[in-house]
């Protein structure tokens, strides 16, 4: 298994990333909800497709 040497994120670009992402991810949630599934089912599938994407950035392997 790869091990991961370092990651490092600034706590002001995270920040401030958060700032871009969390409208767009608040929109995303309350339009799959009004699609029909309740909110656990949509942060849920959230975690799992971050989990992934994460795992694929910095070259874990991850469960599907």
């Amino acid at each position: 298994m790869e091990e991961l040497q370092s990651l490092t994120v600034s706590d002001e670009r995270l920040e401030d990333c958060r700032d871009v992402v969390e409208p767009d991810l608040q929109m995303l949630i309350r339009e799959t909800i009004a699609s029909g599934f309740t909110p656990e089912e949509v942060l849920i599938a959230i975690s799992e497709l971050v989990a992934e994407d994460f795992a694929v950035a910095v070259k874990l392997p991850s469960v599907h």
